[in-house]
C-alpha cells in the first residue's frame, strides 16, 4: 500500500524494476529498479552522517535524476524535504533555512558558491550534502517509521514582499493528491510527460509523483530558454504530454516553430498556475485539434491539484477551471458566508485529504486560511448553471482606485482581445495627486507593433471610465519569476519601458 512517498519508488520497483523512470537528455536513463537502488544507498547514507526524523533537509538542485533520488532518500530516512528555489537571492533563500532550520542541505551541481553563501549563515546546518557518495556496504540502519501523517515537506510559496510562508504537506496530502490527478486524466504507465517546471515548484513536483506512481516517465528538460530543444526531446523521447504555466505556451506559439510540427506522440497539454489567456487557450487547441487541454488550479496548499476543466469542454468555456477532482470538495462562499448561487461571486473554498496541515511556525496566517477544515484560498469565481468555476480575480490583487473597485484581471483578459498584444498586466502604483493608480503594461506580438493611444483608444471603448488604466506602458517583454509567471511585484516597483 503507498502511503508515503518514498513507497512510490519501492512499489514501482517490484512492479516495473526495468521500466524506465526518469530521462535526462544527454545523460544515461535510469530504471525503476535502479533508481530504487539509488534511493536505498543514500538514504542509509544519510541516516549514518546523523539525521533525526522529522528534520528539515534542503534540496537547493536544477531538476535532476540526482536530487531525485535525494528527494526520495530523504523520506525514506525519516526527514522532511524543503526543496529550495535556487533562482532566488542567497539572502531570500537564507530566510527559508532559517525560518524551517534545516539540518542538512543537498547542493546540485554549479551551486555550490551559492549554497556556501547559504550555509555559513544558517546556525541549524549540521550537515552538507554536496555530493553523495554511493557507497555500497555502508552498514545497514534501520530506518524509522514514517506515518502517512508525518509532514513530509515545507514547501514555501512564491511570494517575496512578506515573510515567506512555508507550507506544510504530510504524506497523506501529496499522496491523496497524486491518486486524484492520476484518476481524472487517466495516466498510465505508458505515459511519459516533458517536465520543464522546477520541482521545487509545486505543480512541477505534481508531475513527478503522479507518473511514478503508474509507472510512467519524467523527461528531465532544463533547457526551456530554447524552446526549439525541448520540442525536439519530445519528439525524440516521444512525450505523451508536456506541461506548463500561461507564458510556456505563449512563447511556443509565437517565439518558436511550435505550430508547425507534428507532435505525432504528444496526446495532452496541461496548464496551471495561473489564467492563461482566452486566445492562447484558443490557438492551441485549435492547432492541436487532436490533443487534449487540461486546464487546471490549484495551490501549494492544496498539494496543489484542486479543480480541472474536462478538455471537451475547453472551446465553450476557454475562461473556466472546471469542478472539483476526485476526493476533493469545492464551494464557493460569498460574504456573508454563504454558499454562492450560480453566477454569484464567492470566495473559492476546499476540503480534502490533500489540505495542508498548516503554515510552518505561523498560527496567524494558517488561521486565515484553514477555518473548520476548509481551506480559504483567496480566489474569487463564479459557477455556472452546470457547475464549472470561472475565476474573476484574486482579492489580495483587488485594487480600490478613486472609491472604485477593480479587478486587474478583468482589464488583462481584455486587453488581450486586442489582436497584437501578447501579454499584459495591471496593476496599482502609488500617485502624488490620487494616492493610487492603474498602469497596464502591454507586450506586442512578434511582427506587430502597439502604440499606447491605441491601446487607450481599445480600453476606452470597451471599458468605463473609471476602469481606464490611467498609464500604459509598451515593453519588449514582461518580466517572469522563476515559475514563468508574471512578476507583477516587479512591474508595480517601476519595471522601465522598453525594458525585456
Amino acid at each position: 500500500m503507498i502511503s508515503c512517498l518514498h513507497h512510490l519508488i519501492f512499489d514501482a520497483a517490484i512492479k516495473w524494476p526495468k521500466r524506465i523512470a526518469m530521462i535526462e537528455p544527454g545523460r544515461e536513463n535510469i530504471t525503476y529498479g535502479q533508481l530504487n537502488e539509488k534511493v536505498n544507498l543514500l538514504s542509509h547514507q544519510i541516516l549514518k552522517i546523523g539525521l533525526r526524523k522529522g528534520e528539515r533537509v534542503g534540496i537547493l538542485s536544477r531538476n535532476s535524476i540526482a536530487s531525485v533520488a535525494v528527494y526520495f532518500a530523504i523520506s525514506r530516512a525519516g526527514g522532511v524535504v524543503v526543496p529550495l528555489n535556487y533562482t532566488l537571492d542567497p539572502l531570500d533563500i537564507l530566510e527559508r533555512t532559517r525560518d524551517c532550520a534545516i539540518s542538512a542541505i543537498y547542493v546540485g551541481k554549479g551551486l555550490e558558491l551559492k549554497a556556501r553563501k547559504v550555509i555559513d549563515k544558517t546556525r541549524s546546518t549540521r550537515f552538507v550534502i554536496e555530493e553523495i557518495k554511493e557507497e555500497k556496504g555502508l552498514g545497514a540502519k534501520k530506518f524509522p517509521i514514517v506515518l502517512e501523517n508525518d509532514l513530509a515537506s515545507i514547501v514555501y510559496t512564491s511570494g517575496t514582499t512578506r515573510r515567506p510562508l512555508g507550507v506544510m504537506l504530510s504524506h497523506k496530502n501529496l499522496i491523496s493528491n497524486t491518486k486524484s490527478i492520476v484518476e481524472y486524466m487517466n495516466l498510465k504507465a505508458k505515459d511519459r510527460i516533458c517536465c520543464v517546471l522546477p520541482f521545487y515548484y509545486i505543480y512541477g513536483l505534481s508531475l513527478l509523483l503522479s507518473h511514478f506512481l503508474v509507472g510512467g516517465a519524467v523527461i528531465i528538460d532544463n533547457r526551456f530558454m530554447y524552446p526549439e530543444a525541448v520540442l525536439d526531446a519530445i519528439d525524440e523521447y516521444k512525450a505523451t504530454g508536456f506541461a506548463g504555466v500561461s507564458s510556456h505556451y505563449a512563447i511556443l506559439l509565437y517565439k518558436s516553430n511550435f505550430a508547425k510540427r507534428a507532435l505525432r506522440s504528444l496526446k495532452y497539454f496541461m496548464q496551471a498556475g495561473d489564467s492563461m489567456p482566452q486566445n492562447i487557450t484558443l490557438k492551441l487547441i485549435t492547432i492541436f485539434p487532436n490533443k487534449k487541454l487540461y486546464v487546471m488550479y490549484g495551490q501549494t496548499e492544496a498539494s496543489p491539484r484542486l479543480t480541472f476543466l474536462n478538455p471537451d469542454l475547453v472551446k465553450t468555456k476557454p475562461n473556466s477551471i472546471g469542478r472539483a477532482i476526485p476526493g476533493v470538495r469545492v464551494k464557493l462562499i460569498n460574504e456573508k458566508g454563504k454558499s454562492c448561487r450560480a453566477y454569484e461571486e464567492g470566495e473559492i473554498t476546499a476540503r480534502g485529504d490533500n489540505i495542508m496541515l498548516e503554515y510552518w511556525n505561523n498560527h496567524r496566517e494558517t488561521k486565515k486560511v484553514l477555518k473548520d477544515g476548509w481551506l480559504y484560498t483567496g480566489d474569487i469565481a463564479y459557477k455556472d448553471k452546470d457547475g464549472d468555476l470561472f475565476i474573476v480575480g484574486r482579492k489580495k490583487n483587488l485594487m480600490k482606485i478613486g472609491g472604485h473597485r477593480i479587478n486587474p484581471l478583468e482589464i488583462e483578459r481584455l486587453i488581450m482581445e486586442h489582436g497584437s498584444v501578447m501579454e499584459a498586466a495591471v496593476v496599482s502604483v502609488k500617485d502624488p495627486l490620487l494616492g493610487e493608480k492603474t498602469r497596464l503594461f502591454a507586450s506586442s506580438m512578434p511582427g506587430k507593433k502597439i502604440d499606447k493611444e491605441d491601446i487607450m483608444k481599445f480600453c476606452k471603448r470597451r471599458l468605463p471610465s473609471y476602469k481606464v488604466p490611467r498609464e500604459v506602458v509598451i515593453v519588449d517583454s514582461l518580466p517572469k519569476n522563476s515559475l514563468g509567471k508574471i512578476d507583477r511585484e516587479a512591474l508595480a516597483a517601476g519595471y522601465k519601458e522598453g525594458a525585456g
